[in-house]
């Protein structure tokens, strides 16, 4: 039955409000990540290079032992296998991938630790900080996967306080040594601190709460147990996935790398702080892709022309946010006058996190279809890109070579795992209006960066820019309006309990 006029205000005031739920660890976290910034915009450039570039490889490790089950758990932990049941599944995925965990990290750090720290760009004695590397991966792998328990369970309140300790100890915890030593050992010891105290706290919890569901469950402590069945059903789906998630964070990564065997620490650091910096444009996004992928499942049957509508509305919030932070990003290096280098390359940067988050509304079709390897093709595309333009421009253009080459893998991938994606399920209503989006940011970079000295110009060509945007995505922008108006209304004549 379609919906009446009245339904719509009322069920799209509902997906926002559940959006929002998941945004506020998002917003919050932004603040983290904001203070984050500032204190590598204090530190000397050199002083975070080798703890940043630790903890920028402590991802990739964690998701190579994750091996996608936390992809998995998400699409199957519905629909367990029988016999079994969605927390079951989850206990199965934790030992496996903390056996996985230990086999690798022992093996790496007994025989490949001194090429290993070399090739992650860990500076002198770097090889000492290889089992120390994996050790904080395999804390991190938990809090992750507490993390995705606590989503699909709904819990709101835990999740959010949990999502903001993992985002404090990603980001901020392990750089408040800065303020006191430069020592490395300091930073390291902590990360380590920060992830172990988060993944002790909440990984007794789960467990807590699994304990006292066996008592409701027909099968009893037999329903938490894995069989065969289960890793049938999560092995083939998320090992298809795992190479995606452990090259994702390699984008950053090599680039860390090739500048610490070439153009030294100040420029890792530069290029780290730039990279925090433009994750500020992941603002928009907030907690939307922690609620959209398990709507999408749930839904892209009956809702195809709500997803596209989606879509495009997130198309228009990147796209302008992103013109807005060019336009005022001499701010910034105002504040930060140490890391003014930064403003040369600044806005390419911010293209490739631009990449990163429309991804989000385009590629769901692999997932839908079964055809995760598409995204893995996509994601070692972007690798390949990346490695191949941060061997060639890293020794010409240092950092700002650097940040063409990750922004370049990260068009790379999209673009692949875009087409793919949409063949099985189509999410972009219009291809002309998103293209010419995407071209009109092309043209709001090439205008950041050949006018990075000169403010007017680049304000005054940027806003232009903004006015195409919101001509060309005019139904979005009265659309956001009139749901704002709406959202506020509602506010406004609530009646008191």
């Amino acid at each position: 039955m379609p919906e009446t006029p009245k339904e719509k205000p009322a069920k799209a005031e509902s997906f926002v409000g559940n959006v929002m739920k998941y945004s506020i660890a998002t917003y919050l976290g932004f603040l983290i990540s904001g203070a984050a910034l500032v204190i590598k915009g204090i530190l000397p450039a050199d002083t975070y290079a080798v703890p940043a570039t630790f903890m920028a490889y402590t991802m990739s490790l964690m998701n190579l032992g994750m091996l996608g089950l936390d992809q998995a758990l998400l699409r199957f932990y519905r629909e367990p296998p029988k016999g079994t049941t969605g927390r079951g599944m989850f206990l199965a995925c934790v030992r496996l991938s903390l056996l996985v965990m230990l086999v690798v990290g022992a093996g790496a750090s007994l025989f490949f630790a001194p090429t290993l720290a070399v090739a992650f760009g860990l500076g002198q004695g770097g090889t000492a900080l290889v089992p120390f590397l994996f050790l904080n991966a395999a804390l991190y792998m938990l809090v992750r996967y507490v993390n995705v328990l606590l989503r699909l369970e709904n819990d709101v309140k835990a999740y959010t306080v949990q999502t903001l300790w993992m985002n404090a100890c990603l980001n901020l915890i392990y750089l408040l040594p800065g303020f006191f030593t430069s020592n490395v050992w300091a930073f390291i010891a902590a990360a380590l601190a920060g992830f172990g105290g988060v993944a002790i706290a909440f990984w007794f919890r789960a467990i807590g709460t699994t304990k006292d569901d066996i008592a409701a469950t027909p099968k009893g402590l037999k329903a938490l147990k894995a069989d065969s069945g289960t890793y049938r059903l999560l092995l083939p789906y998320g090992i298809l996935l795992a190479p995606a998630a452990i090259l994702t964070p390699l984008y950053r990564s090599v680039c860390l790398s090739f500048l610490a065997a070439g153009a030294g620490a100040t420029s890792q650091g530069l290029f780290e702080f730039a990279y925090t910096l433009a994750q500020l444009v992941t603002t928009v996004q907030a907690g939307f892709s922690t609620y959209w992928g398990p709507y999408v499942y749930a839904n892209y049957r009956t809702e195809q022309a709500r997803i596209g509508r989606i879509h495009d509305v997130l198309n228009f919030l990147v796209f302008g946010f992103f013109c807005l932070l060019v336009m005022f990003e001499d701010i910034i290096f105002l504040i930060f006058p140490d890391k003014a280098a930064c403003l040369r390359f600044f806005p390419v940067m911010m293209l490739s996190s631009v990449f990163a988050i429309l991804i989000e509304g385009t590629v769901y079709g692999n997932a839908i279809a079964r055809r995760p390897h598409h995204d893995t093709i996509g994601v070692a595309l972007g690798v390949l890109v990346n490695v191949g333009l941060c061997a060639w421009l890293v020794p010409l253009y240092s950092v700002t070579g650097a940040a063409v080459a990750v922004a370049a893998s990260n068009a790379a991938m999209f673009l692949y795992r875009t087409v793919t994606g949409q063949y099985y399920y189509r999410t972009i209503p219009n291809y002309g209006r998103t293209i010419s989006g995407f071209l009109l940011a092309l043209a709001a970079t090439c205008v950041g960066v050949v006018f990075y000295q000169h403010f007017v110009i680049k304000f005054v060509l940027v806003g232009a820019i903004v006015f195409i945007y919101c001509t060309l995505y005019r139904a979005q922008l009265n659309k956001l309006v009139q749901l704002g108006l709406g959202l506020l209304r509602r506010f406004l004549h609530r009646e008191p309990q």
